[in-house]
């Protein structure tokens, strides 16, 4: 069993903050629901990271009236044990590093800034994504294409679901009024923009490129999942149609019995 770690506290201003590595915060001991970000709080500096700071109010400054500069620590400097387990690299392996550096894997990050997009698996084949085009376009030969705007985003928003035929590698409808499994349809499910390629999704809406990368780093390895059709609505869309075909089949044999014959 692994032996849980202290919690890494860190304290300016007479107040006392734990540090929380997987949200980038400072939370405040005795008052959990405060937090400070490191992303939307305070300047990053490689090294330190500025914060301005209101010391009557006790809160990060929202103008520069009243607004006193603290130097605040590297997550680096402040959980350096933390910071290794959670990126998988050994202490040795963070020096001489930043924050950023170790947070977003930065040879995916050069290639991505050099204009080679993101490939994603797709039931076994890859596909580039071009967020530009509202694409996925086939690696090998760039036809065909699959757009963004044939999937559903899920009801959260962070996933595109489709109904996918491998042979065709096209999305696909399913008729609304099947009776049995269709062959070779399978379900897909990927990230959205930002999971797909979140340096394009920055370029596209204007949203600072630093501060969406350490909330969501590029992933090396894109992979849909497959989601087996009896996990989706298929198998009850299918019990529907049956049990409506068998109420329009005793309604037409009722039909087509003979009445009552008269008697003389």
């Amino acid at each position: 069993m692994n032996k849980l770690r202290e919690p890494v506290i860190y304290s300016f201003d007479q107040i006392t903050y734990l540090v929380d590595i997987e949200k980038q915060v400072l939370r405040q001991t005795d008052a959990p629901e405060k937090e400070i970000s490191f992303i939307n709080q305070m300047t990053d500096f490689g090294d330190h990271y500025l914060l301005a700071w209101d010391e009557q109010k006790k809160i990060p400054a929202t103008g520069p009236e009243k607004a006193e500069p603290y130097i605040i620590p590297s997550l680096l400097e402040l959980d350096p044990e933390g910071m290794a387990a959670r990126y998988g690299l050994t202490p040795e392996q963070l020096a001489g590093r930043t924050d950023f550096d170790v947070m977003v894997d930065q040879d995916a990050l050069r290639a991505r800034q050099n204009g080679i997009l993101p490939q994603i698996d797709i039931a076994g084949e890859k596909f580039i994504v071009d967020l530009r085009l509202q694409e996925l376009r086939h690696a090998q030969y760039f036809f065909p294409t699959i757009s963004l705007k044939s999937l559903e985003l899920t009801d959260d928003g962070w996933h595109y679901e489709g109904f996918y035929e491998p042979i065709m590698k096209q999305v696909v409808s399913l008729d609304p009024k099947l009776t049995e499994f269709p062959n070779g349809i399978i379900k897909i499910r990927l990230p959205n923009e930002i999971g797909l390629d979140p340096v394009g999704t920055a370029r596209i809406y204007g949203m600072a490129e630093r501060d969406l990368l350490r909330r969501y780093p590029i992933k090396k390895e894109l992979k849909a999942e497959i989601i087996p059709l009896s996990e989706t609505q298929v198998p009850r869309l299918i019990q529907q149609n049956r049990e409506q075909l068998q109420r329009e089949h005793e309604q037409i044999t009722r039909r087509m019995r003979p009445g009552k014959r008269p008697r003389f």
